[in-house]
């Protein structure tokens, strides 16, 4: 029996579906041992029909590098010996983590991401949190199920409506993109970023979305790295009570400014602000090669 549908619609929409669940053509192909009956630039061809923005580069070898301060942070000891403890599923080499710990001292970063600050229609200090369940860490200290924005990777050539677009079909209306019905109309015709926040050395740009009481429910939502979407009071993610994932405290309390200076009327550039884990690094004094 064919593990993948044979007629149309259905096998396009599949492919699609896939290219959320492993993230690029190559590695859908090289799960189903190349017996899909598809070229990659059928595939490709495929994507473009259904709008699909592709995924910005390899992004693992910069999650694992935000988890590895974190670690290094929370352990309080030197790069060295923190290194010598990670799996050997761990890619980074210890040459480019002394680079980006260099860049973080200096407050520099190489990479840019988006992050996204959902709110209902009827409420601006409700926002949309979901937990992440990509694959956990635990020799790095990443738990399963920390609840985080929307948020990932991004390219330096991209324009902000296509960062934007890339992760609410990423990360929010991934179902709806794989029907053909992405909901184009929620991202405003003019895009400004309310906030950029460090994290290691990614600048993150992030934006605020308004949906559409249509939108507003919860079972739209959709991903293969998100689930248990839930509109959060705003306040109670910036006390800290909850398992936050990094920079989403941070993204939020931003916001909360960002609500202030709008009620006041005041116009404002982006605030800026950097990850806890920034700070603290910044204090670190460690001997490297530059």
């Amino acid at each position: 029996m064919s593990l993948f549908p044979q007629k149309e619609p259905e096998f396009s929409q599949f492919l699609v579906r896939e290219y959320f669940r492993f993230g690029s053509v190559d590695r859908v192909l090289r799960h189903y041992h190349f017996s899909l009956p598809v070229s990659p630039a059928t595939y490709q061809r495929v994507l473009d029909k259904y709008g699909v923005i592709k995924t910005a580069g390899p992004n693992n070898c910069i999650s694992e590098t935000i988890l590895f301060f974190e670690h290094l942070v929370k352990d309080a000891a030197d790069i060295e010996s923190i290194y010598r403890k990670m799996p050997l599923s761990f890619q980074t080499s210890l040459k480019t983590i002394y680079r980006i710990f260099s860049y973080m001292k200096q407050g520099l970063t190489r990479r840019v991401g988006v992050a996204l600050v959902i709110s209902p229609f009827d409420n601006p200090h409700k926002v949309l949190l979901a937990k992440d369940i990509s694959t956990p860490s635990l020799e790095l200290g990443k738990r399963y199920g920390c609840l985080s924005l929307p948020m990932g990777y991004s390219r330096k050539r991209d324009t902000r409506r296509t960062g934007v677009m890339r992760i609410l079909q990423q990360e929010v209306f991934t179902d709806l993109v794989v029907k053909n019905n992405f909901p184009f109309d929620v991202i405003p015709s003019h895009l400004e970023p309310f906030m950029y926040l460090d994290i290691a050395d990614v600048r993150v740009a992030a934006y605020s979305l308004t949906l559409p009481k249509e939108m507003c429910s919860l079972s739209r939502f959709s991903s293969f790295k998100l689930e248990d979407y839930h509109f959060y009071d705003a306040y109670d993610v910036v006390r800290g009570n909850l398992s936050l994932r990094l920079g989403v405290q941070e993204a939020v309390f931003g916001y909360l400014r960002y609500l202030r200076l709008v009620k006041r009327n005041l116009i404002a550039n982006p605030l800026q602000d950097s990850s806890l884990v920034n700070k603290e690094l910044a204090t670190f004094t460690v001997d490297f090669e530059g």
